[in-house]
């Protein structure tokens, strides 16, 4: 036998080694298109998340913007949000339109950026106004009489406003517009919302005004101190609401039910009208549809 026959493979072995080749590069393929393929996979389910600029420190918005980014991570939802505490709705704007936040709650009836467009409604924030009774002598059971007993009567009167943003005085110039009261003639100081005792005994405040959600504990806190530094809350309905909503759309009609701030006492003793603006998410319209579109669905969904 010669020494070529010696080192040439039979056709059978050729054949084995080649089909192994193929099986390894069919496997090696196999293994590259599912890498590649998890990979996109991942980049298209990774979460998305946005930061969301809200205030002021220790708000129903802020608390409730805290719960929702818990409840995102928690569910591992595919949209996540990451808080930005501001002071309040104008700095969280700001930052909006400086590009430094993706989202914000803001009030409806503040100057909001061209680009910006609403997402969702956070809440519904009500007026309410509100003027003292009057404690009545020591020992005497007789109920006093509020001197004001209606919008039309604050003219030459002042009013203690809750809360340091300037869209609440501006709402409370709207409401004396309409109501045929002449806004300069009434007197306006701001208060904090951590400032309710300071309000309640101001012996220079005819009347009081709050804006906030039905079950805000500020504006409840703010009735019941009053009360009792000054008697019974007369609230004063707003009874051109419909006409405020009409001429003004960024506000709406709404009415506040009786007893809604305290039973027992009742407080209101029955509905009384007022009007309300909205809290918005805010978000730029350049952000992808589908985005917003889970997001929406995801606050849908809490």
């Amino acid at each position: 036998m010669s020494s070529s026959d010696l080192s040439e493979p039979p056709p059978i072995s050729r054949r084995r080694r080649k089909r192994r080749s193929y099986s390894l590069l069919i496997l090696a393929a196999g293994i590259f298109l599912f890498g590649v393929a998890a990979g996109t996979l991942y980049l298209v389910l990774r979460p998305v998340t946005l930061r969301i600029a809200v205030g002021p420190p220790g708000s129903d918005d802020q608390k409730l913007i805290q719960a929702l980014a818990q409840t995102f991570a928690r569910d591992r939802s595919p949209v996540r949000l990451s808080p930005i505490t501001t002071e309040g709705a104008t700095e969280s704007i700001a930052l909006f339109t400086a590009s430094k936040t993706d989202l914000a709650v803001a009030r409806g009836d503040l100057n909001l950026p061209a680009n910006a467009e609403s997402v969702a409604v956070v809440r519904k924030n009500v007026a309410v106004l509100w003027a003292p009774s009057g404690l009545p002598p020591k020992g005497s059971k007789k109920k006093p009489a509020p001197k004001i007993k209606g919008i039309d009567d604050l003219a030459g009167h002042r009013v203690g406003v809750i809360g340091r943003t300037q869209a609440n005085v501006t709402l409370l110039r709207v409401i004396l517009t309409e109501s045929g009261v002449n806004p300069d003639k009434v007197a306006v100081t701001q208060f904090g919302t951590d400032q309710i005792a300071e309000l309640a005994r101001d012996p220079a405040i005819d009347a009081f005004m709050a804006v906030g959600p039905l079950d805000s504990k500020i504006t409840t806190e703010a009735i019941a101190a009053t009360a009792a530094a000054r008697g019974e809350p007369k609230f004063l309905p707003i009874e051109v609401s419909e006409a405020i909503a009409k001429k003004h759309p960024l506000y709406e009609s709404e009415e506040i039910a009786g007893s809604i701030f305290s039973a027992s006492p009742a407080r209101p003793e029955d509905k009384v009208e007022t009007v309300s603006v909205n809290h918005l998410i805010i978000a730029p319209k350049s952000l992808s549809d589908t985005t917003v579109g889970t997001l929406v669905r995801q606050l849908f969904a809490v």
